[in-house]
């Protein structure tokens, strides 16, 4: 059935245009850091503020890096191997999926790290920071897992277009 699939290169084209939003995100999440008196960098040198740092490189490799492959394997799919079509509710799915949960993690990583960062700046205990902090470690728990799932599914894809089409 042509509606169970889309055309190889259109979902490249997403995967492209989602690496260029999500660099223009990674810029502007960068700008905040290069401001002396914004405390990021005292923040993120202990515990729970490395997590700031942690969520920024994940974004990176994960929602810029990650997405400019994704589009480069659809791409090829399509070019060289001459698979014109895939299936279009994994490529759907695999899109949504996994730019959801790069911003999802991201924010609760960061989130952790600031409110974390801060509460040690400002004298709260280690014990008290991990009270603080403990009702976003299951969210970033999830969009982590909901990350694979949706890398799983890709390669699913790219399997069963290889395969199939």
């Amino acid at each position: 059935m042509l509606a169970e699939k889309i055309e190889t290169g259109i979902i490249s084209k997403y995967f492209f245009y989602l690496t260029i939003i999500n660099t223009i995100a990674a810029i502007i999440i960068t700008l905040p850091i290069l401001v002396p008196t914004s405390g990021l960098p005292l923040i993120v040198g202990f515990f729970p503020g490395t997590w700031l740092l942690i969520s920024y490189l994940s974004f990176l490799i994960v929602g810029v890096a990650g997405m400019a492959l994704w589009c480069f394997f659809y791409y090829i799919l399509g070019n060289s191997f001459n698979k014109l079509h895939t299936n279009k509710v994994f490529a759907i799915s695999q899109i949504v999926i996994i730019e959801l949960s790069v911003f999802g993690y991201s924010i609760t990583m960061a989130a952790v790290g600031w409110m974390g960062g801060q509460a040690l700046r400002q004298g709260l205990s280690v014990a008290a920071v991990g009270y603080l902090i403990e009702p976003l470690v299951l969210p970033t728990g999830v969009f982590v897992s909901l990350v694979v799932i949706g890398q799983l599914i890709g390669i699913a894809n790219i399997l069963l277009t290889l395969k199939n089409y």
